[in-house]
C-alpha cells in the first residue's frame, strides 16, 4: 500500500471515530462525547466470590481442625501431605503455635493431632 493510500485510510478511520463519538453524544442529549461515570471514593462495590465446599475427610475432632487450622491453611493442604507419625504431627502443630503464633490451646493441639493422625497417620498394615 502506498503512503498516500495509508494516509487516506488513517484519515477515514479518524473521521469515522469522530462521527461515532458525535452520534453517541447526540443520543445522550449533549454536545460532549459520552464519558464513563467516575466512581465515587466512598462508593462501595460488591463482588460475589465463588463458594467451594470444604471437602475434609471425616475424623475425630474435625470441627476443631476446621476452626483452628483453616484460618491459615486451605482445606486441601493436609490432604496433600504425606502420612506422618503421631510424633511428627505433634511437632508440626506445635511449630504452628510456637513459630507462627497460631491461637491453639494445648488441649486443642492434642485434638488436632488426633484428627491428623486419623486421616494422615501411618498407613494401616494389611
Amino acid at each position: 500500500m502506498k503512503t498516500a493510500q495509508r494516509l487516506s485510510v488513517v484519515m477515514l478511520a479518524i473521521v469515522g471515530m469522530g462521527a461515532w463519538l458525535f452520534a453517541s453524544a447526540q443520543q445522550n442529549g449533549s454536545s460532549e462525547p459520552a464519558k464513563a461515570p467516575k466512581p465515587s471514593k466512598n462508593q462501595v462495590t460488591e463482588i460475589t466470590l465463588p463458594q467451594y465446599p470444604v471437602d475434609m475427610p471425616e475424623g475425630p475432632n474435625l470441627a476443631v481442625y476446621q476452626q483452628k487450622c483453616l484460618l491459615c491453611h486451605s482445606s486441601r493442604y493436609v490432604t496433600m501431605q504425606p502420612r506422618f507419625s503421631r510424633a511428627v504431627w505433634e511437632k508440626e502443630v506445635k511449630k504452628m503455635v510456637d513459630v507462627y503464633g497460631a491461637p491453639i490451646t494445648p488441649a486443642e493441639q492434642t485434638e488436632i493431632v488426633e484428627y491428623l493422625t486419623a486421616i494422615k497417620g501411618p498407613a494401616e498394615s494389611k
